[in-house]
């Protein structure tokens, strides 16, 4: 999976350097067998994430909210409670 995240990060043009599990990564992807709520540390491939908290997640990787739907979207990740009533 990670090889699969580097490449697609790389081909869409997202800055965020995508690496093995250790203390220095800030945003970690975690596959999951069950949808997990997702938080500004951890997403769950297959969760959901709260449209604040992942605006919140773009400024802590430093991407626009554009690429981080991208992100979302390729790991799966629905989005809920959006501020724009959007998504629900």
């Amino acid at each position: 999976m990670l090889t699969a995240l580097g490449e697609f990060v790389q081909a869409q043009g997202i800055l965020v350097n995508v690496v093995s599990m250790d203390d220095d990564c800030t945003v970690e992807v975690v596959t999951a067998d069950e949808r997990r709520r997702c938080g500004l540390r951890r997403l769950y491939v297959g969760g959901f994430i709260a449209c604040e908290t992942a605006r919140g997640v773009a400024v802590k990787l430093g991407i626009r909210t554009r690429q981080m739907g991208k992100l979302l979207d390729y790991l799966n990740i629905k989005v809920r409670n959006c501020g724009l009533g959007c998504f629900n």
